[in-house]
């Protein structure tokens, strides 16, 4: 038997040692050895690998929560699993392919990094508030000082600061 890699994998194993027997999630925690509170992680991850291979086809599920029981359905995976030396072939293939295409489709290159997009510029210059000191633009009104507002007609609330207030 090949080299388990993960929790599928155990369960698999566990399933494929035991045929004809419908298992129970309790009696998967018992002979996986994931019972205990310190196990807690290691039970849902023994739970989920449960759900998948029935989604997969490989077990098959009878009764609902306290009375399900598991047993395996007769049905390899669908998939067989890559060996590590198949996903580094993979894995170079598609580099080189990704390669191919950046290579196919050379851009020109930028004659000057520091260049400022324009029409960013003018975007972010609407979304600012405007300078006290500038004229109004895009909508926005000129600032005032607290005598022209004072001078309009408005009034002003004056609270007191913290160390004020104390002293």
């Amino acid at each position: 038997m090949a080299k388990q890699t993960g929790v599928a994998d155990g369960v698999r194993a566990l399933f494929e040692a035991r045929k004809k027997e419908p298992l129970s999630p309790q009696k998967v925690f018992v002979l996986l050895e994931v019972t205990g509170l310190d196990k807690t992680a290691e039970r849902n991850s023994v739970r989920d690998a449960l759900t998948w291979l029935v989604t997969c086809g490989y077990l098959v599920k009878t009764g609902m929560r306290a009375t399900a029981q598991y047993r395996y359905s007769g049905q390899g995976m669908r998939f067989k699993k890559a060996t590590a030396e198949e996903l580094r072939e993979r894995r170079i293939a598609r580099g080189r392919a990704s390669r191919a295409a950046q290579g196919a489709q050379r851009r020109e290159p930028r004659a000057d990094r520091m260049t400022i997009n324009r029409a960013r510029v003018e975007l972010l210059a609407d979304l600012a508030p405007a300078r006290a000191w500038g004229k109004e633009r895009n909508g926005h009104a000129q600032a005032e000082t607290v005598e022209q507002f004072q001078a309009r007609g408005g009034q002003v609330q004056r609270l007191t600061a913290s160390w004020e207030q104390a002293a």
